[in-house]
This record gives structure tokens, C-alpha cells and sequence, in this order.
């Protein structure tokens, strides 16, 4: 009929299986089920499990954590140069101090600290509240009684962080009870201010010890120079080579005068009257004159006894100690100002807001954590998943 399509015509043809084929005949029984503990094994060991796990611990057990957190900021004071008046009249000037601050704060999660903490507020029976789960309590029920362990709990109970720009350092406590976050944190701003408190002492005996050290051996120095100052003079038979010496001199200048005025009269009186009687005693004075200006002279500059020869070794030691004398002048200056700066420089905590007592648990997030666990467990069934896959395609 016209605007019909044409017939095809369809044959069948028998499909024969090749040798080794795997076709299976309809009528056979098929393979069993896989189970489903293969079949859903990853998805429940890297995905179910954890996320029950974690629904578990943080729905159920974990116990609540309340935070106490205080702020505050170590500074230091220091005065000026100047006279004793003026350093006692004038005012104080106050400054961060960055170096002290990094030690406070390396002091307050220290062991000394946490040690102080449990002789001082009972920090392990903070620790082991009935409030505190059995995994976050010391000692845990996976955990020994050590120090080690005591330590790592105490990490986990505070934290300092401290703001570089501002140098404002801020405390964080946590604790299973609101009081006890409020009280440990009070507790241990007041042993690190006890800790600032030893800073200062052992700063200000340190410079005050070397000072009197100084002072102590310029002392022992200019002792020493005045001893065998003594005994040059006992073993020389001479207080002042010096004074001596000049006087000596003195004397030999008033003789020379003499011996000149004597000298001229006789030579006048021999002019007058060359047979006078008077000119014999004369002659005798001028002689007698001559001879003790000699042995002066010789006392002064003559032989190794002399004044001269003893005055070189006087000025040596009379130098020696006039340096000593000014070494010992300037160590106690030292120390005079070193007190002074002991007094004046020192280093503060200063409290900028105290410990508050919280009125709410805001760890742990709950919600967050478990929401975290998820998305980590599965991330880690997808990569083993993925790997599985991988492997089994490789070896078919």
C-alpha cells in the first residue's frame, strides 16, 4: 500500500559460547551474596565508628571545662641619672619590660610553677574532681601518676599568650568547677608575682655582690700598698725621702749662704789686718762649714744610702698607692650607685583584669568536635576507599 514502510526482515543467530567463556546458563544457580561485612567494612571501621565513637565520648562523657582568664602585663620602673636629691625627689618612670614579660610567661606553664601550684591550692585534687571524666582526669584511667603526666595535665589546664605589640599578656584556666578556674588562676598570679618578687632580689644582690667585690678587693689593695709601704720606711730608716730630701736641700742652700758671708769677711779681714787673731777662728768656722755641707751633700745624692737612692722606691709605692686610693674611691662610688639603681629598677605585675568566675561550661564544643570527627573519618574512608579500589583493579 502506498505510504507504507518497507518490511525488514530479522533473522536470529545462535550465539555459541567461546571455550572459557564465563556466560552462565539462566537455568544454573547464581554465586552467593557478598556479606555485608565486606561489603560495608570501610564505610563502618573508618567512617561509622569513629563519628559513634566520637557522638559517645563528647554526648556522654566528656565532662564540662569552665574558663577562668585574667589579663595582665609586666612592666618596670627605672629613674634617671643625677645627684641623690634629685634621684629621691623626682618621679619614678614606668616602661614595658618585653624580656621579663617572655619569663613570666615561660615561668606560669613551668614546672616549678605547676609544683608550687599543688603544694599552695591543691592542684591535683583539681585535677581529680568528680566532675572530671575518666579520661580527662589525672591520673586517667589510661594514665600513671607521674610527673610526666602531672605535667602534661597542667598544660592542658593553662595557657599564657601574650600580645607583642601591646605586651598585655592574657592567662587562660580551665577547670571542672567555676571556682576552681578562679581560684588556680588567682592562685597563680600570686606565685609568679612571688616569682617577680625573687627577680628583682636576686638582680639587685648580684649587682650589689660584684660591687662590694670591687670595693672589697681595691681594699685588700690599697692595704697591701700601705704595708710594704711601711716596711720600706722600717728597713730604710726613712718616714719621707721626699719632705727629707728637701729639707736636706734647704739646708745645704742656707750653709753655702753662710760659707759665702764668712768667706767674704775673711777675705776683708785679711785685707784690713792680715795678722788679726780673729782670721784663725774664721778659717776654722769656714772649714767646719765645708765639712757638714759635705756630708750633707753626700746624704742627699752620694751612695746607695743615700736620700736620693731611697726616694726612687718611696715614689713608686706612694704612686701605687695613690692609684689604689682612687681604685677604692671609685669602686665605692660603684656601689653607692649600684644600691641606688637596685632601689630604682625594678620590674612589676601589673593585674589588668582579675580572674573571673565563669557561670558557663564553653568546653567542650560539643557540636564542633563531633562535626570535625565526621569530616576527618570521612575523608579518611574516601582515601583508603580509594586505594582498595586502585588495588584490586591492579591485580584483576
Amino acid at each position: 500500500m502506498p505510504g507504507l514502510p518497507a518490511m525488514r526482515r530479522i533473522e536470529l543467530i545462535p550465539v555459541v559460547p567461546e571455550p572459557g567463556s564465563s556466560i552462565s546458563d539462566p537455568e544454573e544457580p547464581s554465586a552467593p551474596p557478598m556479606p555485608l561485612w565486606r561489603r560495608y567494612g570501610l564505610f563502618l571501621g573508618f567512617f561509622v565508628l569513629p563519628v559513634f565513637l566520637a557522638v559517645v565520648y563528647f554526648g556522654l562523657i566528656a565532662s564540662d571545662i569552665f574558663i577562668s582568664e585574667a589579663t595582665f602585663l609586666v612592666r618596670s620602673s627605672s629613674r634617671s641619672g643625677g645627684s641623690n636629691l634629685s634621684m629621691m625627689l623626682q618621679s619614678e618612670s614606668m616602661s614595658r619590660a618585653a624580656d621579663e614579660t617572655y619569663a613570666v610567661a615561660e615561668y606560669m606553664l613551668s614546672r616549678d610553677a605547676a609544683n608550687e601550684l599543688a603544694k599552695s591550692a591543691n592542684l591535683k585534687a583539681i585535677m581529680a574532681r568528680d566532675e572530671a571524666d575518666v579520661f580527662s582526669r589525672y591520673p586517667s584511667i589510661i594514665g600513671k601518676d607521674t610527673q610526666e603526666q602531672f605535667y602534661r595535665a597542667y598544660h592542658r589546664m593553662v595557657d599564657v599568650v601574650t600580645d607583642g605589640g601591646s605586651g598585655i599578656s592574657t592567662l587562660t584556666v580551665r577547670a571542672y568547677r567555676p571556682d576552681d578556674a578562679s581560684q588556680l588562676a588567682q592562685a597563680l598570679l600570686g606565685i609568679t608575682e612571688k616569682f617577680v618578687n625573687r627577680l628583682n632580689v636576686r638582680s639587685n644582690e648580684d649587682a650589689v655582690k660584684f660591687s662590694e667585690s670591687m670595693v672589697k678587693e681595691a681594699q685588700a689593695r690599697l692595704a697591701d700598698v700601705e704595708t710594704r709601704l711601711a716596711d720600706y720606711r722600717n728597713t730604710q730608716l726613712v718616714v719621707d725621702p721626699e719632705k727629707e730630701s728637701t729639707q736636706s736641700l734647704a739646708m745645704l742652700g742656707k750653709m753655702a749662704t753662710e760659707i759665702s758671708r764668712l768667706e767674704a769677711t775673711l777675705s776683708q779681714q785679711r785685707a784690713m789686718t792680715p795678722d788679726s787673731p780673729a782670721n784663725a777662728p774664721l778659717t776654722e768656722r769656714i772649714a767646719a762649714y765645708r765639712a757638714e755641707m759635705l756630708k750633707q751633700r753626700n746624704a742627699v745624692v752620694g751612695g746607695s744610702d743615700s736620700i736620693a737612692s731611697k726616694l726612687q722606691g718611696y715614689e713608686l709605692l706612694v704612686v701605687e698607692r695613690e692609684l689604689a686610693a682612687k681604685a677604692l674611691a671609685a669602686a665605692t662610688t660603684f656601689l653607692e650607685s649600684a644600691r641606688q639603681e637596685a632601689q630604682s629598677q625594678r620590674i612589676y605585675l601589673q593585674t589588668i583584669s582579675e580572674p573571673n568566675v565563669p557561670d558557663q561550661a564553653l568546653q567542650p564544643k560539643r557540636l564542633l568536635n563531633i562535626l570535625a570527627v565526621m569530616i576527618m573519618a570521612l575523608c579518611a574512608y574516601w582515601i583508603v576507599r580509594s586505594l582498595v579500589a586502585n588495588t584490586m583493579e591492579h591485580h584483576a
